[in-house]
């Protein structure tokens, strides 16, 4: 059955409205739903999954019945914060996909000193931000997901490094390694309530050495993924699914 989300307030009483104009589109042009047929709804600030039915569609407003509702199940135990150096166009928009994909809760693009992406101005830096949150949107319909992957501004990796109130901060990188990533995680028991993880990827080029010292400085956990040498990209997923396997399963 397709999902969409919907916003608290478009739920009233026993019926459910969808506002937004992309995905009325989608439901009457592309999947071609009408009166009558059945639709998940999802409110993703309360994480609730609605069963509804169409009761009338235009092109500015559908209208539809809950028949059931249930608290969502699909998300991670864990807080998983993705802080990614602005990969090229495709591979950024890889990386977001996937990331959502995997449950990760929130994204914060950041640039460094390897970072290709240049970002011209404040409009330029709004653009890209709605872009690949509609490319989050769109993937975590997909997957049924209650809740939408969020992306943040545009950080400095210095501001990245400054981040608090985490349980775990690693660094995935091929330079000055402590650990692997699985010997890491390992180290940590699930009985120490470790809710919020942040994990740092890089660009294309890599780290610089005085950025691997900055990271290091603050106390920012290097970990490997391995002998190879993964694309930024690869690595995003690599990583995601190594602590989904280690603290999820």
């Amino acid at each position: 059955m397709p999902q969409f989300f919907i916003k608290n307030e478009d739920v009233k009483n026993n019926e459910i409205f969808i506002t937004n104009k992309s995905d009325i589109y989608h439901i009457t042009n592309v999947i071609r739903l009408k009166k009558g047929d059945e639709i998940l709804l999802v409110s993703a600030q309360q994480g609730i999954v609605y069963n509804c039915k169409i009761k009338s569609v235009s092109k500015e407003l559908i209208t539809t019945k809950v028949i059931e509702s249930c608290k969502g199940e699909r998300k991670l135990k864990n807080n998983i914060v993705l802080a990614q150096s602005i990969l090229k166009s495709q591979k950024q928009s890889i990386v977001i996909q996937k990331a959502a994909e995997l449950g990760v809760n929130e994204i914060i693009p950041y640039t460094g000193k390897h970072t290709v992406v240049k970002l011209e101005d404040e409009k330029d830096k709004t653009s890209k931000i709605q872009r690949w949150q509609k490319i989050s949107y769109e993937a975590a319909k997909q997957c049924k997901r209650t809740g939408i992957t969020r992306i943040d501004k545009i950080l400095t990796l210095q501001e990245v490094v400054n981040l608090k109130d985490f349980d775990i901060k690693l660094v995935c990188s091929e330079k000055k390694t402590e650990h692997s990533i699985k010997s890491f995680l390992q180290k940590f028991n699930t009985k120490d309530k470790i809710n919020n993880i942040l994990v740092i990827i890089g660009p294309e080029g890599g780290f610089s050495d005085e950025e691997i010292e900055l990271l290091h400085n603050n106390n920012i956990s290097s970990v490997t993924l391995g002998n190879l040498i993964l694309r930024a990209e690869t690595a995003v997923i690599t990583a995601i699914g190594n602590i989904i396997y280690e603290y999820e399963l």
